[in-house]
């Protein structure tokens, strides 16, 4: 208890304690060593690395590089990188949960301020971002924020560094940048399309009993998380477009032939589809949303109950209203949406009117 209260201490005190003290005597190695590997220190002292870690002094990098290698050489041990950290996180204790929530928060603060460093570290950011990427499923909504800054900060600074590409000629650094993350990249666009939060212009929601109903609070909250989301997604869409396009066919097909089909499932796709509305270019966006709308009109016929035809139809209209673009160039396909919407109109399934 006595060394647990030092390191407590060691916590509050670090905003206030000169940077030599910090980083020019053995503190940052008696943590890394000593106490991060013990189970009980490790959530105080992996939160002491964390504030070293949000620190900016330029003159120190050598100092951060070795930080860094050196937490994650620890890191690989105690937490082998095949571990599921989903499960880990469901079936775990409070110090196990904690020790997740303090393991984002340290990834995502070093790679923020100083991810630029360790880029030449290539296999220890690949084992890092492979980290964020586990935590990024754990099933808890503070968490997928923490990570979700981080993922918004990245592809937003990938993006502005070349924002308009045309495929022939990318600049030569950039490009490599990007390369070094693109395995990422995909795995994180899946993680946004299957996560993504609900808009507020959605009503039609499901509650707590399984039931299809109109919602009658705005959650605040969820609309937040779906702008950042939204953001995200979008210049992960500009990063390659290709990819996230890809990635919503094939979980529409999933809808289509049943092995992923839920309302849940079917509403966090709709939702990111209509999130990347103005991010292809217009021929890519017509092609992909015939196939979308075409889709989703056949799972409408496929589908059988009023519930599961209340869901899809509420998600057709979604989808459309977030693509003016389209519907402006298809004046055929605005009167057949216009006739559905009549319809929809006669549905005396709460939500769906309004």
């Amino acid at each position: 208890p006595l060394v647990n209260a030092t390191l407590e201490t060691l916590l509050r005190f670090l905003n206030w304690i000169p940077l030599g003290y910090i980083f020019e005597t053995k503190l940052i190695n008696t943590l890394i060593f000593k106490f991060l590997p013990v189970p009980m220190f490790r959530n105080v002292t992996l939160k002491c690395i964390t504030e070293i870690a949000g620190v900016n002094a330029s003159n120190y990098d050598e100092v951060f590089k070795n930080l860094f290698t050196q937490t994650m050489a620890q890191l690989e041990i105690m937490l082998p990188l095949q571990t599921d950290i989903r499960s880990a996180y469901a079936c775990g204790q409070d110090q196990d949960q904690n020790f997740i929530q303090n393991l984002a928060l340290f990834l995502c603060t070093f790679l923020k301020d100083h991810g630029g460093l360790v880029e030449n570290f290539v296999q220890n950011l690949r084992n890092a971002l492979h980290y964020l990427v586990l935590i990024s499923a754990v099933d808890e909504v503070e968490i997928f924020k923490i990570c979700l800054e981080y993922w918004n900060a990245l592809t937003s600074e990938l993006y502005r560094e070349v924002p308009y590409v045309s495929t022939q000629h990318i600049l030569y650094s950039s490009n490599a940048r990007r390369l070094l993350y693109q395995e990422v990249l995909n795995k994180v666009r899946y993680i946004m399309i299957s996560r993504m939060a609900k808009p507020e212009e959605v009503l039609v929601v499901e509650n707590d009993n399984g039931e299809v109903v109109r919602e009658f609070m705005k959650d605040t909250d969820s609309i937040n998380l779906y702008k950042n989301m939204r953001e995200t997604l979008v210049y992960l869409t500009h990063l390659d477009y290709a990819d996230t396009e890809r990635i919503m066919t094939d979980k529409l097909q999933n809808q289509v032939n049943g092995t992923e089909w839920s309302w849940k499932n079917l509403n966090t796709l709709c939702w990111a589809i209509g999130s990347i509305s103005g991010a292809m270019h217009e021929e890519d966006e017509k092609r992909f949303l015939v196939t979308v709308i075409k889709d989703l009109l056949g799972l409408c016929e496929q589908k059988r109950g009023k519930d599961n035809k209340a869901i899809i139809a509420s998600n057709i209209m979604y989808v459309v209203g977030q693509y003016p673009r389209f519907l402006r160039a298809h004046w055929k396909f605005l009167k057949t949406v216009v006739n559905k919407l009549f319809e929809f109109m006669h549905e005396t399934h709460d939500g769906v009117q309004d």
